[in-house]
């Protein structure tokens, strides 16, 4: 039995550190941005659960679906974060002033 030609060895090991490089990295970065969150809940209390677009998109979504099953659970989920971002001095996602002042009740 004739072995791997070189090139397919290669191949076979630069596939192996792209996947184990990418998954460790992902995995670093997923801890570091969990402890941060952490830090902001014991600091603050609370946290902005939702980055600004998302936020506006669940916004338009219960604005669009006012009768479907799942609506309170998207206001309790929208005013939940709203309140955070009006109480907290720091946050998780890029809020800015202006867009915490324009957030309305529902």
């Amino acid at each position: 039995m004739a072995g791997l030609p070189v090139d397919v060895w290669a191949m076979m090991i630069f596939s192996v550190l792209v996947f184990f490089g990418v998954s460790i990295w992902a995995l670093v970065y997923t801890l570091f941005q969990e402890e941060r969150k952490l830090d902001l809940l014991r600091s603050e209390e609370a946290i902005d659960t939702h980055a600004p677009t998302a936020l506006r998109e669940l916004r338009a979504w219960i604005e669009a679906h006012p009768d479907d099953p799942d609506i309170e659970e998207a206001r309790t989920t929208y005013l939940d974060c709203r309140e955070a971002l009006q109480t907290s001095d720091r946050h998780f996602y890029d809020w800015k002033e202006e867009e915490i002042e324009q957030l309305e009740s529902l």
